[in-house]
């Protein structure tokens, strides 16, 4: 072995290894994920209690990050070292992305045994096929703008679930004077630009917010309805920013999404603003929703369903070939499993053929919004988290906007210029 090249092996053991990568048995099934959160891994055991009934041996690698960021990370080290797993959680454009490479099986016969192009719906075919037929399944269709609300405090300061952003502010302020947790959030880059999402939407609405997040349209970048949804970031940020040092509550630096859940369910935080796989941590541990916990719309955007979805992609390799591609794939096509399993997770299925009277009532009100919201055309792919941009550009914008969100220093007109400059080398 040359010195060059065990350098590289090496470094990519490290880099594996502070990522959180946990390494399985050669010759096994290997699906690598990030489903690390206690509802996540309750909704992963539905998935592995299915495959039991499969003949292959699927083994699991979770890659810690509730973003998926650091599990992307890891799948394209391990892809230029030649040691991709079998198959991996994914979401939006960068399906597209990895199958250009030519290192993903198509699963067009089970996307026919299982009348895909019939059952899907219209965004999550477009989506999850490309040129070559399909070569993703699809699994959750998650709403990321919705509001939770702790019941029992909004009921202590006498308030109700706020419809608007200064409502929200309102709220917020008198929760903080209180000594109550305003909003749950934790600080990494992804959590804090869900935020600003909301916001962008409640100062343009749906189409706004697609021209800005989604086409990175730089004459609406640099607007007034921009520099209207900062501004309402900013003083989201010193609220929240006021409230950690005023409230006994524990810091936030590095918090996790899940960490932030448990705050908002043991009535230490009033609100927390984010997608429905909150309400599987929720479920996951037996809090009772809506009733301790609500649902509602982000401020300022009723009719809208901001989105992402999980898919899984199937990798060509000597010891996962085309055959093993389709017998797990239709394993996992299983309408009764993708059932369950969205039950537990909090999202909705992406199949329209799936009763869903027996889901939690939060799930119900979401998929009565998103088929609203896909007939009157007020469904949007979430830019923050992977459905609209390719990962480059993502991780750009999330990291500007989360140096806003810290930095007061740093002016409306910066950030605008820098997201410009991101667009335009897109």
């Amino acid at each position: 072995m040359t010195q060059s090249l065990h350098r590289h092996r090496t470094k990519l053991a490290l880099l594996l290894s502070l990522l959180g990568f946990n390494a399985v048995a050669v010759g096994e099934v290997e699906f690598l994920h990030w489903w690390t959160s206690n509802g996540e891994r309750k909704a992963l055991s539905v998935l592995d209690e299915h495959l039991i009934h499969s003949s292959l041996s699927v083994s699991t690698s979770s890659v810690l990050g509730g973003g998926g960021d650091s599990a992307m990370t890891v799948l394209q080290a391990r892809a230029l070292a030649g040691n991709t797993p079998s198959f991996a959680q994914i979401e939006g454009p960068s399906i597209k992305s990895w199958d250009a490479i030519g290192i993903l099986h198509n699963i067009n016969a089970v996307a026919k045994q299982h009348q895909w192009d019939d059952v899907l719906y219209p965004l999550t075919i477009d989506i999850n096929r490309t040129q070559n037929g399909y070569v993703a399944l699809p699994l959750t269709l998650h709403r990321l703008n919705w509001l939770w609300v702790n019941h029992q405090l909004l009921n202590k300061l006498g308030l109700e679930a706020p419809k608007t952003w200064p409502d929200m502010f309102d709220a917020m302020q008198k929760a903080r004077q209180e000594g109550i947790m305003p909003l749950a959030i934790g600080k990494q880059p992804w959590q804090i630009a869900q935020l600003f999402e909301s916001l962008v939407i409640a100062s343009g609405g749906v189409d706004f917010y697609n021209t800005v997040l989604v086409d990175l349209n730089k004459n609406n970048i640099d607007s007034d309805q921009m520099r209207h949804a900062l501004k309402q970031f900013r003083r989201l940020s010193e609220l929240l920013e006021v409230s950690e040092e005023s409230v006994n509550s524990t810091e936030l630096s590095n918090q996790k999404w899940d960490t932030a859940t448990a705050a908002l369910a043991n009535n230490e935080a009033l609100f927390q603003l984010g997608g429905d796989w909150i309400l599987g941590e929720l479920l996951a541990e037996n809090i009772s929703v809506p009733s301790h916990i609500g649902c509602y719309p982000a401020p300022q955007s009723h009719n809208i369903f901001l989105y992402n979805m999980d898919s899984f992609i199937f990798m060509k390799s000597k010891s996962f070939t085309q055959d093993d591609a389709i017998q797990l794939a239709n394993a996992l096509a299983d309408k009764e499993f993708q059932t369950r399993f969205n039950q537990v997770k909090g999202s909705i299925p992406v199949r329209s053929d799936i009763d869903l009277s027996s889901f939690n009532p939060c799930q119900i009100q979401s998929y009565k919004d998103f088929n609203y919201a896909i007939e009157h055309g007020l469904a949007a792919p979430s830019m923050t988290d992977s459905m609209a941009v390719n990962p480059m550009a993502q991780q750009a914008i999330n990291s500007e906007i989360f140096r806003y969100y810290r930095d007061s220093s740093v002016t409306e007109g910066e950030v605008i210029k820098r997201i410009i400059s991101i667009a335009e080398s897109n």
